[in-house]
């Protein structure tokens, strides 16, 4: 004779957590459509939702909302361009090297050569990096990416004196040309030139031979 064991009764809480057990089997879910595919879709019914009830509650249904939208999307681009030109006006003063630089005779060879095709831009903002780069090559300042101009200028004054006023204006002709959206010109080159050579000329006096 057998007893049937008979367990605690099963409650509705109870079968609600068994079933969801059961339903997050793997097995279920083999034929699911991919999650990229599924976060588009949420996307998609949440813009669908957005549209559905301006469509609701703007004057002329569908039109309506499609104006609306339209609105939005020229205020947003106007924003966007609005922050664009505040953040063209805050990189003011901006950095000297990039990331990666070059050698300072590859920048004073690229200096040379824009100069004299005309390029004045390229040769200006050329010519400044070749300035920087070779105070870094001699250890006469840390090597440092975010280097500001001002603060090129700064440290130069600080330590060297003899250079600091024309290395200055040399900074100031940079950040006008690379940030500022000036045009360069001969003078401006020169400007730039003629710190490079005073940097140049101190180096010399230390060394006691030219280079």
């Amino acid at each position: 004779m057998h007893v049937a064991v008979v367990g605690p009764p099963i409650t509705r809480d109870g079968a609600s957590a068994a079933a969801r057990r059961e339903l997050s089997k793997g097995i279920y879910h083999r034929y699911d459509d991919p999650w990229p595919v599924r976060v588009f879709r949420a996307i998609e019914h949440a813009i669908g939702r957005v549209f559905d009830a301006a469509a609701r509650h703007s004057p002329g249904g569908d039109a309506g909302a499609v104006a609306l939208v339209v609105l939005f999307l020229v205020l947003l681009g106007i924003a966007v361009w609005r922050v664009g030109l505040v953040r063209r006006e805050t990189t003011l003063p901006g950095t000297v090297l990039p990331e990666r630089a070059s050698t300072a005779a590859d920048y004073r060879r690229l200096a040379e050569s824009a100069a004299a095709a005309g390029r004045w831009d390229e040769a200006v903002v050329a010519r400044m990096r070749a300035l920087a780069r070779d105070l870094e090559e001699r250890g006469l300042l840390d090597p440092r990416p975010g280097r500001t101009a001002d603060e090129l200028a700064a440290e130069v004054a600080a330590d060297i004196p003899a250079a600091a006023v024309a290395v200055r204006v040399a900074a100031q002709t940079f950040d006008g040309v690379a940030y500022g959206g000036r045009a360069a010109g001969a003078e401006s080159y020169e400007v730039v030139a003629a710190a490079d050579r005073a940097l140049h000329e101190h180096r010399r006096l230390l060394t006691g031979r030219p280079r």
